[in-house]
């Protein structure tokens, strides 16, 4: 069996520096972090005995690594991932990784220490690559779901956010409009920077031109939104958007209810589109039906239990990545434009 002390003598390091690299500590060389996960891949390390049983898929379990179970944005995920086990032969194990760098670690240590076969990682935040790198340096079994990682081999699902966002501007600019602000989401997420790609090349595409206060960066304070949407809104009527495009639903609905408390109509005054297609929302809101880009959460929640599965059991190749197509739902929040 390898352990810590083998690492060690074939990075050239001490047991104590590998310690440190496997639980992600930042006191570490980059070099010299390089150094001993080449040698953990090298040698097939895993953390211990029973984490070692891993390769023998002992465990039974898939974990899914989310960064806020609580969410309602995750609804339909987690059941396309609940009857995607149903039909396997492994339980699954939720998680939230939550912004605690202590606690991230702390699951990871966890679920590769014999707890789980292999991980499913949802969310595209640049923050979770050392969690990547980690997985892959000791050769754990995972899955990315909206990640799109590049630097590495692995094994993702992607949603096509750049289709989405530019199908649904470009929805905006049949209807009539040309004038259409962006509010997007933290650009530490890969996620909103597609759309913000998506969003930009159907305006160039249509010859529009994107004005510099038209985009706002909500970040993750969606009360940014609201105050945004009131800024626009006080405005003169010739000038400013006649359409707001977002990042997400959640930012789409303060946004409305910032320009609805002001006294003006959505879509009459303004027409707005988000994206995820969320029926429920993590504040209260009251506003119209949202038109939206929906991501098909349920089936790739469900297949990704699959492709696991059939990674687990030597059946698919791998590295494999396979992207998902969106669908613009119509709803009560688009309309053409006045003219003033």
């Amino acid at each position: 069996m390898i352990t810590v002390k083998d690492v060690a003598k074939h990075a050239d390091v001490s047991a104590a520096t590998v310690s440190r690299v496997i639980n992600g500590a930042q006191n570490v060389s980059p070099e010299i972090r390089r150094r001993v996960k080449e040698s953990i891949k090298t040698l097939g390390y895993f953390p211990n005995n029973a984490a070692r049983s891993l390769v023998l898929r002992q465990a039974g379990s898939i974990a899914v690594l989310l960064h806020n179970l609580h969410s309602p944005f995750y609804g339909d995920l987690i059941r396309g991932i609940e009857d995607g086990a149903a039909t396997s032969s492994r339980n699954v194990i939720f998680c939230s990784l939550g912004r605690n760098q202590e606690n991230r670690d702390h699951y990871i240590q966890f679920l590769t220490n014999g707890t789980s076969d292999a991980i499913i990682l949802y969310g595209s935040m640049f923050s979770d690559q050392p969690i990547i790198e980690h997985l892959y340096s000791v050769n754990f079994p995972f899955l990315l779901i909206e990640n799109n990682f590049q630097s590495l081999p692995v094994n993702q699902i992607l949603i096509d956010n750049i289709e989405g966002a530019r199908g649904a501007v470009e929805y905006l600019i049949d209807t009539g409009h040309s004038r259409i602000a962006h509010f997007m989401g933290n650009p530490n997420k890969k996620v909103n920077l597609e759309r913000f790609n998506g969003y930009t090349e159907a305006m160039q595409k249509n010859g529009l031109p994107i004005a510099q206060d038209h985009i706002k960066n909500i970040f993750e304070d969606d009360d940014l939104s609201y105050k945004a949407s009131q800024e626009l809104m006080q405005q003169p009527a010739e000038a400013r958007p006649t359409a707001i495009f977002c990042s997400n639903d959640r930012i789409a609905a303060k946004a409305i209810q910032g320009i609805l408390d002001l006294g003006f109509s959505v879509p009459d005054d303004m027409s707005v589109v988000g994206f995820d297609n969320q029926l429920n929302y993590d504040n209260c809101y009251h506003g119209p039906s949202i038109t939206s880009v929906k991501q098909p959460l349920y089936e790739i929640g469900r297949d990704s239990i699959q492709h696991l599965t059939n990674i687990l059991d030597g059946t698919q190749a791998t590295p494999f990545s396979k992207s998902y197509h969106t669908e613009l739902v119509k709803m009560s929040t688009v309309a053409p434009p006045k003219i003033w």
